[in-house]
């Protein structure tokens, strides 16, 4: 029996008083969380603002994102764009992905105004292209 495989997608902005040198501590306790629990997925940072893509067992997903919208270290926790009906996994290699980007590369800001599945298109797009660099 297959596990339901659920997605998620938010964006946040760093906390004032988070330095962004920890975005750096943040990933690597996440990529240790996510392969222990089967979480595969991203997180893009702009040196203010996060957008994160996960992917997983529902339960998982579940309980992950009840403790990000919990996490001190940023503000503005949104969700974006979420799902309980992913037939693949679309980042099935990373454990947590990370890339620095620029406003050119990824608006994120742009990202909490505009309809779920246009923001999960921006951001699948922008990733796939951050990823040919």
């Amino acid at each position: 029996m297959s596990t339901q495989l659920s997605f998620f997608l938010y964006s946040s902005r760093l906390a004032p008083d988070c330095d962004p040198s920890e975005v750096g501590a943040i990933v690597k306790v996440a990529r240790e969380f996510n392969a222990l629990h089967g979480i595969s997925g991203i997180l893009v940072f702009d040196g203010e603002r996060f957008t994160q893509y996960i992917e997983g067992p529902e339960s998982e997903i579940a309980t992950l994102v009840t403790n990000l919208a919990k996490d001190r270290r940023h503000t503005d926790f949104l969700q974006l764009n979420a799902g309980d009906d992913l037939q693949e996994r679309r980042y099935a290699t990373w454990s947590m992905g990370y890339s620095d980007v620029s406003l050119e590369e990824l608006d994120i800001e742009l990202m909490a105004t505009i309809d779920g599945d246009a923001a999960l298109n921006l951001f699948t797009q922008a990733v796939a292209d951050m990823d040919r660099l």
